[in-house]
């Protein structure tokens, strides 16, 4: 796959087209028009096969790529496949168009040339149709509006800040280092994770087995002496005799559970109503609270350090919460800031802030320092969290161990009693 590019402001297309020894090829290529771009496309002896606009604006239509998927637009009608940026893929183009717009390169150059690198299809789609629109006047804020899905709300806002500022280099910089440490906090709690929940599947599997094959087998032979079984026998008898005639029910059950709630919390109620009831959970709620505090902490410091005023900041600070309760008590802020009441002043009566971090705001308030404080705050929040999630992950495994021994014993336990009894019964 490959990416033609000129220095005009001219139209992307996306071609499929056979290379002269009969490979398919697929790319973006600019040019002034469909016609001329399947023209250039047999100029270096490609057969096109098809060629199509991959900024299409219009009347907003379903239509098919080369790939099978089916586009959608947007906004103005912008094309683009359902496939969106991720996040590990959004933190590697931000670095390089942090380097390259830094270094002073041009964005719709610095677009194209990330464009004409990039290993995947979908990435190349979205950047060649953000830069058609840069090239024809459209900021870069305004140019990633188009693709809500593959740039966040509080993303585009941070771009725009930095566009505002004249410092869209040292804030796509900042928006790197952001994404890469959210990144690396993700890959750390996922690598972490992966041994407790293999422990917890052995653990399952082997009660599992212990419940339907071997709690049955000997509960045959005690039932056929017609002898009087301890109560603890009696309910492990009975809960493998009731595994064993309802597991299908129990999964059908379960399947039916996870369907109703991931419908229940599509409906922004029911998701507020839960968001707010984990936050006052103890323990769970104020590690919660914490991580939304250090997402809403370092937004507000990256935003203000590059020029953002007050209320727009939070607004995009708003957008970034995940917990729907928390973006309630944001634009309660925000309300408070418009009134006259001073930052710290309306975060402290919402009660969700840790008071480390409304006392350095309010010292950022009154130095004039705000976005310095927000991200030192950010840095704190960041690091405590860091530590509890060590602290949680040091103590699930040995919890999950626990757990397991205790079930393991009461099981052993169930057989052995009958048997004692039996011996008891003999000497006596």
């Amino acid at each position: 796959m490959s990416v033609a590019m000129t220095g005009s402001a001219m139209p992307a297309f996306e071609y499929e087209a056979l290379d002269p020894k009969g490979r398919k090829s697929k790319g973006l290529i600019t040019a002034d028009s469909e016609v001329a771009a399947r023209r250039e496309l047999r100029q270096r002896s490609m057969a096109p096969l098809s060629v199509r606009n991959a900024d299409q604006r219009g009347k907003a239509r379903p239509t098919t790529d080369t790939d099978g998927e089916v586009s959608r637009t947007r906004g103005e009608g912008v094309s683009l496949t359902r496939r969106d940026l991720s996040q590990r893929e959004l933190m590697l183009v931000t670095r390089q168009l942090a380097s390259l717009i830094g270094a002073g390169m041009p964005v719709a150059e610095t677009l194209g040339l990330i464009a004409e690198q990039g290993s995947r299809h979908h990435v190349r789609r979205v950047l060649m149709a953000v830069r058609v629109r840069v090239t024809e006047g459209e900021r870069l804020s305004a140019a990633l509006d188009a693709f809500p899905r593959s740039f966040p709300a509080v993303y585009r806002a941070m771009v725009a800040a930095g566009e505002a500022a004249g410092g869209l280099g040292q804030v796509l910089d900042r928006l790197a280092d952001y994404l890469e440490n959210d990144q690396a906090v993700r890959n750390r709690i996922t690598g972490a994770m992966v041994y407790p929940a293999v422990l917890a599947t052995v653990a399952v599997s082997v009660i599992t087995l212990l419940m339907t094959f071997v709690v049955p087998r000997i509960a045959e032979q005690f039932t056929g002496m017609g002898m009087d079984l301890p109560a603890l026998t009696r309910f492990m008898i009975g809960a493998s005799a009731f595994l064993q005639q309802s597991w299908p029910y129990l999964l059908g059950g379960l399947v039916v559970l996870i369907l109703v709630s991931a419908l229940l919390l599509r409906q922004e109620p029911v998701r507020k109503a839960l968001d707010a009831g984990l936050a006052r959970l103890p323990l769970l709620g104020g590690f919660l609270r914490h991580v939304e505090a250090a997402r809403f902490t370092r937004t507000m410091g990256i935003l203000i350090e590059s020029g953002a005023v007050l209320p727009d900041a939070l607004r995009a600070a708003k957008r970034a919460a995940g917990n729907l309760a928390f973006r309630d008590r944001i634009g309660e802020v925000i309300r408070d800031i418009e009134t006259g009441k001073g930052l710290s002043d309306a975060m402290r009566a919402r009660g969700w802030f840790p008071s480390l971090a409304l006392f350095m705001i309010a010292a950022g308030e009154r130095s004039g320092a705000l976005g310095e404080m927000f991200r030192r705050s950010a840095d704190q929040l960041e690091q405590d969290i860091d530590n509890s999630v060590s602290i949680g992950l040091n103590l699930l495994e040995p919890g999950i161990i626990l757990i397991l021994g205790v079930v393991v014993m009461l099981i052993v336990l169930s057989i052995l009693l009958p048997i004692l009894q039996l011996n008891t019964l003999a000497l006596g």
